[in-house]
């Protein structure tokens, strides 16, 4: 690894949201996958009907409750590794479009989350990591949230309807992997991706707002001081008591909690600074308030610590109002959106993290629930992997994966669809 270096961080209006111990933190800028030699066109999916868009992706579709609720399991186009999957949930009339954790049916949730307790048992069994070399894997489990930003990137742009992305990487993936502090990475807009300017400010305020919120046995809220030593990533972080807690119904619930508490914290902040907490249309921002009725607004919510309440602070005195000429020229330039553009609302990723391990371990790995914030990043999740408390990984521009990683990818994929096969989650509406 790189040896941290004390180098002036490149200039970034955001910039003062880091704590100075950021610039710190080990990332690995790039970091290319293999990816498919033909893969469909790279676009939205606007489809009224999934099977429109995903067509011979397609791999299972599992029912989930009553009504047609389902959990579509799809092998992904542009894949985060060579052992990856997805799994997509639609809520029986296709035109519904459920984003998030909390607007789903508790059996789909409950679907969802034993299918990921599956796919980690599945990779931690002797057979599948005999075969295709999961010795020291990593694993990532996660869902983005954004429904309302569709004017530039984003975590959740390709499709509004929740799914969650299967990810392990072997270590063949990443021991090469090139880390660097983040001080290092010069590209404002690539460092925002790996670290966002609100990641540590919006991990404080959830903090704060989730102090009064029981949580379930064997979990605790927890602070980057917990995984200094194993790379682990930035963000608001609950332990938990193992991946078993996975299928629980506990953990159903603690989702849930997780997204209903950021959405009423982020209405309450929004209002503070715009006097609304409505989202605005496409290509528009709200107006801010003055600074000052900002910082009055704040001092009215009794969950918000100090820190809090200083960073949201700083935070308004770094944000202005957009002009309809500087609007106008971003419509017409998406770089240019993606680096000045704030998101148009709640953004989030929220996913299971745990470190790597060695066939030789024993006991019960930490695992984490982790919640990313972002303001101004255009993607979802930079993955904690080989060592980087974020990473970019390269879906577009690294090899073709080969004959022998195809098969294996496959035989891979069919390996854990047998599991589901034959044992489907038993789930009541």
């Amino acid at each position: 690894m790189t040896t941290a270096t004390t180098r002036r961080p490149v200039a970034d209006r955001f910039g003062p949201l880091y704590p100075a111990s950021a610039m710190t933190l080990p990332v690995i800028p790039s970091l290319p996958m293999p990816r498919l030699a033909a893969p469909p066109p790279d676009v939205r999916n606007l489809s009224p009907h999934y099977r429109d868009h995903y067509g011979p992706n397609i791999l299972r579709e599992y029912p989930a409750g009553d009504g047609g609720d389902r959990i579509t399991v799809i092998d992904k186009a542009f894949p985060h590794s060579v052992y990856d999957l997805m799994l997509l949930a639609t809520v029986g009339d296709d035109r519904v479009i459920a984003s998030s954790v909390s607007d789903v049916p508790k059996a789909i949730l409950t679907a969802l989350l034993t299918f990921c307790g599956q796919f980690v048992r599945y990779v931690h069994a002797s057979s599948p990591r005999r075969r295709f070399g999961l010795d020291g894997a990593q694993l990532m489990i996660g869902t983005n949230y954004d429904p309302s930003t569709t004017d530039r990137d984003n975590g959740q742009w390709w499709d509004k309807r929740i799914h969650w992305h299967l990810n392990c990487w072997p270590t063949t993936a990443y021991r090469d992997a090139s880390i660097v502090p983040l001080s290092e990475v010069n590209d404002v807009s690539r460092r925002r991706a790996l670290v966002d300017p609100i990641a540590h400010l919006a991990a404080q305020v959830m903090c704060d707002v989730f102090r009064a919120q029981p949580l379930p046995a064997g979990c605790r809220l927890a602070g980057d001081a917990d995984l200094s030593s194993a790379g682990g990533p930035v963000g608001f972080k609950i332990a938990l008591p193992g991946w078993d807690f996975l299928p629980d119904t506990a953990c159903a619930r603690l989702l849930v909690a997780c997204h209903d508490v950021a959405a009423g914290a982020y209405a309450q902040l929004r209002e503070c600074f715009t006097g609304s907490p409505a989202a605005s249309p496409p290509w528009t921002r709200p107006g801010l308030l003055p600074p000052g009725q900002v910082a009055a607004n704040l001092d009215e919510l009794a969950w918000l610590s100090e820190p809090g309440r200083r960073g949201l602070v700083m935070l308004r005195s770094l944000l202005r109002d957009v002009t309809a000429r500087e609007m106008d020229l971003m419509r017409a330039d998406m770089d240019l959106a993606n680096r000045c553009l704030t998101l148009a609302g709640l953004d989030y990723h929220l996913g299971f993290w745990s470190p790597p391990q060695p066939s030789s371990w024993r006991g019960h790995p930490p695992v984490y629930l982790v919640m990313q914030f972002k303001l101004l990043s255009a993607i979802g999740s930079s993955p904690a992997i080989g060592g980087g408390v974020a990473s970019i990984l390269d879906r577009f521009r690294g090899p073709i994966m080969s004959a022998q990683q195809t098969r294996l990818r496959r035989q891979f994929q069919d390996g854990f669809l047998t599991l589901l096969d034959r044992d489907p989650p038993q789930v009541a509406a």
